[in-house]
């Protein structure tokens, strides 16, 4: 009689009546929209939950929760421990716990995603410390770091990135949002620094390129259509990255600032 070929060990997602198992290099993708693996939040539709709101990566030794939404926080809940939020577009590891629940709220209720690492620990080796891209519900927001800050960045880097963060942060012309290229031209050439809008988009590319690849940096890269939109929807993302991970800090804005005399 042949020997039974050992079943690889597996990570166990549950949510609702669903039961989804995950090995070591397999994705989940979870939201409200058709794309996902796992649907949520759509029969009826709740407008709350993002259409895609988060993807669950498996490696050996636990499972990394991306997400996937630029706008709405998850929250992790563990025992033992406090529950912690991942902020959008940030990353975050079950490690160092065997269960956890990620939950959301929306409209109609709170949907959540059971995440049992249990038989990647009893195959695996001992788990990591937890990644240090997460705040504690209710805790300060410098708790929130997202990925670790780059020194390798140019300094010309650098100097797109305050210019694109400093509207939001200290607000600009009256605005407190977001610029456009053509608005970090501007706010570039009140500081001494002749860069063309074409300039800037042409280096922040090269910047989104090189963090989407080298440093596995998620959703800065641009989405399908994206580049027909008249303010690119990856301006925002890579904002907000730059801000929670701290590569771009509030001594640098301020520095950067104070530039324009």
């Amino acid at each position: 009689m042949p020997s039974q070929v050992p079943r690889p060990p597996v990570a166990v997602v549950r949510c609702g009546g669903q039961r989804r198992e995950l090995a070591p290099g397999e994705q989940l993708a979870f939201g409200r929209g058709q794309g996902n693996d796992l649907r949520i939040g759509h029969d009826p539709a709740d407008l709350r939950i993002p259409r895609y709101a988060g993807r669950l990566e498996c490696r050996p030794d636990g499972v990394l929760l991306h997400n996937t939404s630029d706008k709405r926080a998850l929250v992790v809940e563990t025992f033992p421990g406090e529950p912690f939020e991942v902020a959008p577009l940030m990353v975050a590891g079950t490690g160092p716990h065997d269960l956890v629940t990620v939950r959301i709220d929306g409209e109609h209720g709170r949907y959540a995603l059971s995440v049992d690492v249990t038989g990647l620990r009893a195959a695996g080796p001992a788990p990591r410390a937890p990644l240090p891209m997460t705040a504690v519900v209710g805790g300060p927001s410098s708790a929130t770091v997202g990925f670790a800050r780059i020194e390798s960045l140019t300094p010309r880097h650098r100097l797109l990135l305050c210019a694109l963060c400093l509207p939001s942060a200290f607000g600009w012309n009256g605005q407190h949002g977001t610029p456009s290229y053509a608005e970090m031209e501007q706010i570039l050439a009140e500081r001494g620094h002749r860069t063309s809008a074409k300039t800037v988009r042409n280096v922040l590319d090269d910047l989104r390129r090189e963090l989407a690849t080298a440093h596995g940096v998620d959703g800065v890269w641009e989405e399908a259509g994206a580049e027909r939109a008249g303010r690119e929807s990856y301006l925002p993302r890579l904002a907000r990255w730059a801000r929670l991970s701290g590569n771009v800090t509030t001594e640098e804005l301020a520095d950067f600032e104070a530039l324009a005399g």
